[in-house]
């Protein structure tokens, strides 16, 4: 689903679908949730809202049923992760 950036500490970007009425939102924390059966009306009150997030925990959060479809991390990063991690304790480092 196509999404657009938005100006808020909190959401950085939204997309809706009218054809299946579902709401993507990414979060600043990088996760992302798709939300089901939410009104256009929603969507564009969402885009013209002053405060995105207190929008969303105000009008989307609990009111709608949701999905976390937070893309995983490519595997090489977390093997790299892994990598960094173990020279880390060899080099006598803790993070």
């Amino acid at each position: 689903m196509e999404r657009v950036t938005l100006a808020s500490r909190a959401v950085v970007s939204a997309g809706y679908d009218p054809a299946t009425q579902t709401l993507e939102l990414e979060f600043a924390s990088g996760r992302v949730y798709r939300y089901y059966e939410v009104p256009q009306g929603t969507y564009d009150w969402l885009l013209r809202a002053q405060s995105k997030g207190a929008f969303v925990a105000r009008m989307i959060n609990e009111r709608y049923s949701f999905r976390d479809v937070t893309p995983a991390p490519a595997q090489q990063d977390l093997d790299e992760a892994l990598r960094a991690s173990l020279r880390d304790v060899e080099r006598g480092k803790t993070r």
